[in-house]
């Protein structure tokens, strides 16, 4: 997306995870799965808006848009619970499988959407012809301010191909040995594993609450999703609004930790459900913020989408875990779950002690600007947020 038209980028994963998702539906052999699943990781990778929105916000904007953006999580849950309550009710309509009608469904409307991208979601301002005029496009690059920061655009196109090439190669590898990048994977890491535990395993958890049959569960399963999007859109805009982004994810991983607990150790199905809504609550904030984080604290198109793709890319091995290890995967720890609870909240303390590493950090840095010095490999000369 550094390189090529962001918005065409975005459109084109929407469309071909659109038609991956579709197929899914008519899946009939074990190969057909492996296959579909590897091509649909494939085709989403890079969907993450984090780049696309340095384009056309100030860092302590950030925060906010990602977080708009990201209540399409527990949207999406909210409204899977609804859809999957009346899926259930016209299951083995039209020769389908109550599954198969969630994979079309599914992919039929993120075709729609994906269509409709290539056409509404505008390029960089620059590249915006048609949504901006030439004086717009060019307050909101002076309002930004990071035009000389831009290395795919400080060259106005006298660079060739190769040497353009090498330098991105050698800023990716810059980024990959700087320890700060890291230490976000860590930040984003254990929250992404705490949504996957609720986006996967929600409704087998409020299942091992009380007494419930399939749409009961499915129904219960809302609210949560609710709040944790009520949530994300409080506490972004007071993280842009303060323009400080440590404190609130530290405030907010220790509120899941409190929510794991509750969930795990409280005896009564009201306190157990009620923790479960703190996690949603503490849990999804989280994410948008620890990526919005990530972006503010890297100078340049490169850096900002390689250091972004990385950290992204690591966390999905959080996925793994919630799958593999924890819940359905830790076959001992069933009905209740407290290992695989406590295992998770136990690394969102991680993430907060990562953040608080990270603010006393940047604070530091923060000091050497302030007395003129530039630090870093691209010479930064502006503020981190913390």
């Amino acid at each position: 997306m550094a390189n090529v038209n962001p918005a065409y980028w975005i459109a084109r994963i929407m469309i071909t995870w659109s038609v991956v998702t579709c197929c899914m539906a008519v899946i009939s052999q074990a190969w057909h799965f492996y296959l579909l699943r590897f091509l649909l990781g494939v085709f989403e990778a890079g969907f993450w808006p984090a780049y696309y929105t340095t384009l056309w916000y100030r860092p302590e904007e950030i925060s906010s848009r990602i977080g708009i953006m990201y209540l399409a999580g527990p949207a999406s849950g909210a409204f899977g619970g609804l859809i999957s309550a009346g899926i259930q009710l016209i299951d083995t309509r039209g020769n389908l499988y109550g599954w198969q009608w969630l994979f079309l469904i599914s992919g039929l409307l993120s075709l729609v959407f994906g269509i409709a991208t290539l056409f509404v979601l505008p390029a960089k301002p620059g590249q915006s012809k048609g949504f901006l005029t030439p004086e717009e496009a060019r307050q909101v690059q002076h309002r930004i301010d990071r035009t000389s920061k831009h290395e795919d655009d400080d060259n106005n196109g006298k660079t060739n191909k190769k040497t353009v090439l090498m330098r991105d190669l050698r800023n990716l590898k810059s980024q990959l040995t700087d320890y700060k990048v890291w230490l976000f994977c860590v930040l984003y890491f254990t929250p992404v594993m705490a949504a996957t535990s609720l986006g996967y395993f929600l409704p087998k958890i409020v299942q091992q609450i009380g007494t419930y049959d399939s749409i009961q569960v499915s129904l219960l399963s809302i609210p949560p999703y609710v709040f944790g999007g009520l949530m994300v859109f409080i506490v972004t805009r007071l993280s842009d609004r303060f323009q400080d982004r440590g404190w609130f994810i530290i405030g907010m991983c220790i509120t899941s930790f409190v929510g794991f607990a509750i969930l795990s150790f409280a005896e009564s199905v009201g306190a157990r459900y009620f923790g479960l809504m703190v996690v949603a609550g503490g849990t999804y904030p989280t994410v948008p913020l620890s990526m919005a984080w990530t972006a503010n604290s890297k100078e340049g198109a490169v850096a900002v989408a390689s250091a972004t793709g990385i950290v992204s890319s690591v966390a999905n091995f959080g996925a793994l875990i919630c799958t593999f290890a924890l819940y359905s995967g830790w076959e001992a720890d069933a009905p209740h779950y407290v290992g695989s609870n406590m295992v998770v909240g136990g690394a969102m303390l991680l993430a907060a002690t990562s953040a608080v590493f990270l603010k006393f950090r940047l604070k530091y840095l923060n000091g050497m600007i302030d007395s003129g010095i530039k630090v870093g490999k691209g010479g930064r000369d502006y503020r981190y947020l913390l």
